[in-house]
C-alpha cells in the first residue's frame, strides 16, 4: 500500500471509528457496534472509500493485541483459575453445538460437499475476545464471576479453533489428520499459556533495574511494545494466536499477578502502574482498528438478495446466535449469569476471518460462500454486544 494510501485510510478509520463510536456511547449502546459500523459505511458495502489490505489486516491485528494486553492487565490469575471448570464447560459447549448444527444444515439443507460443510462449520465456533471483553470492561464487570468465565471460554475457544485450523488444512493439503503433531500443538500452546506470563514477569524486573536514573518520557510504553511484541512473536512461533502474546504480557504487569517468586521478589508495582499509564494511549489509539476493520472486510454486493439467498443467510445467523448464546446454559447459578455469558460467548471475530480467508485461498469454499460467512460473523459481532448490553442491563435492575 502506498504511503498516501495508508495514512488517508488511517485517517478515515480512526475518524469515523471515533465519531460512530461516541455516538453509540451516548446511545447507551457498545461502541464496538458504532466501530464495525463505521468500516460498512467507508468501506466496500457503502462508499467504497478503503477497501480490505493486508496493511490494514495487520494493524487490526496488532489493535487486537494491543486490547488483550489491556485485559491482562486488570485480571486475575487466581480468579480466571477458579473459573476454570466452569470456563471449559461453556467453551466446549459453545464449539460443540455450533459446529454440530450449522455443519448438519449446510451438509443436508444447503447440500454442500462434507468437508466444506464441516468448515463452515468449525470457522463459526471460534468467540471474539476482543468484542465481549470490551463490552464487559465498558460495563466495568470485567472483574465479575462472569466476566472471568467469559475471558476463559473465549481464550479457550480461539485455542480449539487454531487447533481446529490445524487439523482442517492438514486434511485439506494430506487427506489425512496427524494425532502426533495435534498433540504436540496442544502440548505447546498449553506450555506457552502456563510459562509465558512468569518469564514475562521476569523480564520486568531486568527492565526495571537498567531503567535510566534520569525521567525519560517513553522508556515503559518502549518497555511493554517490545514485551507484547516479543510474546506475540513467541505465540505465533508456536501456531498459537498472537493476541495470547499480549493477554499474557498483560497477565504479567498486573497487580493481582501470582507466583511463588512473589515470596523472593519485591513486588514491581510502580513500575508496572506506570507502565500500564503510559501504554494506553496505544491500545485507544489500535484497538478501534480492528473492530473497524471487521466492518471495512465486509463487500455486501456480493449477498445474493434473492428470497431463496436472505432466507439462508438469516437462517445460519440464527443458527450462529443461538448455537453459542446455549453454551451460557453451562453456567452455574441464575439465569440472568447464564445469558450474560452466553450474550457475550455470540461474536465471532479475528479466528473465523482467518478460517474465511484460508478456506477462499485453498479454495475449500467459493467467493459467495466467503462473503457469506464474512457477514454471518458480522452480524453475530454486531448482535452479541448488543444483547450483552441487554443481559448486563437486566442483571443490574
Amino acid at each position: 500500500m502506498a504511503i498516501d494510501n495508508f495514512v488517508l485510510s488511517l485517517c478515515l478509520i480512526l475518524l469515523f471509528g471515533r465519531v460512530l463510536g461516541e455516538a453509540f456511547k451516548r446511545l447507551q449502546l457498545p461502541a464496538v457496534v458504532g466501530e464495525i459500523l463505521a468500516g460498512i459505511l467507508i468501506g466496500p458495502s457503502l462508499l467504497g472509500w478503503i477497501a480490505p489490505h493486508e496493511t490494514l489486516s495487520v494493524m487490526a491485528e496488532l489493535g487486537v493485541i494491543l486490547l488483550l494486553f489491556s485485559i491482562g492487565c486488570e485480571t486475575s490469575i487466581k480468579h480466571l483459575y477458579q473459573a476454570g471448570n466452569s470456563a471449559i464447560g461453556v467453551a466446549l459447549l459453545g464449539i460443540a453445538l455450533p459446529a454440530g448444527v450449522i455443519g448438519l444444515v449446510c451438509l443436508f439443507y444447503l447440500e454442500l460437499p462434507g468437508f466444506t460443510a464441516l468448515y463452515l462449520g468449525c470457522a463459526l465456533t471460534a468467540t471474539s475476545i476482543g468484542v465481549s471483553v470490551r463490552v464487559m470492561a465498558q460495563a466495568k464487570r470485567s472483574q465479575s464471576r462472569e466476566g472471568h468465565i467469559i475471558l476463559g471460554a473465549a481464550v479457550i475457544d480461539d485455542i480449539a479453533g487454531v487447533i481446529l485450523l490445524s487439523l482442517l488444512f492438514n486434511f485439506a493439503n494430506s487427506g489425512d489428520i496427524s494425532l502426533l503433531s495435534s498433540g504436540l500443538l496442544i502440548l505447546k500452546i498449553g506450555a506457552f499459556l502456563f510459562l509465558a506470563p512468569p518469564l514475562a514477569r521476569l523480564l520486568l524486573y531486568l527492565f526495571r533495574a537498567v531503567r535510566p536514573r534520569e525521567k525519560e518520557t517513553g522508556y515503559e510504553a518502549i518497555v511493554t511494545m517490545i514485551l507484547i511484541c516479543l510474546f506475540a512473536w513467541l505465540a505465533h512461533a508456536l501456531h498459537a494466536p498472537a493476541l495470547l502474546g499480549g493477554f499474557v504480557v498483560g497477565l504479567a504487569l498486573s497487580r493481582q499477578f501470582v507466583s511463588p517468586l512473589n515470596r523472593y521478589l519485591q513486588n514491581p508495582f510502580s513500575f508496572t502502574h506506570e507502565m500500564e499509564v503510559e501504554s494506553k494511549p496505544l491500545v485507544d489509539i489500535f484497538a478501534p482498528i480492528f473492530f473497524v476493520y471487521v466492518g471495512i472486510s465486509l463487500d455486501l454486493s456480493q449477498i445474493d438478495l434473492g428470497w431463496t439467498g436472505i432466507f439462508t443467510l438469516l437462517m445460519l445467523s440464527l443458527l450462529a446466535i443461538a448455537t453459542k448464546a446455549l453454551a451460557g446454559l453451562n453456567v452455574p447459578g441464575s439465569l440472568r449469569s447464564k445469558a450474560i455469558v452466553g450474550s457475550a460467548m455470540i461474536p465471532r471475530g479475528e479466528v473465523g476471518l482467518v478460517f474465511a480467508e484460508m478456506g477462499l485461498q485453498m479454495e475449500i469454499i467459493s467467493p459467495k460462500l466467503f462473503t457469506e460467512l464474512v457477514v454471518i460473523i458480522a452480524i453475530t459481532t454486531l448482535a452479541g454486544p448488543l444483547l450483552l448490553k441487554w443481559a448486563l442491563a437486566k442483571d443490574g435492575k
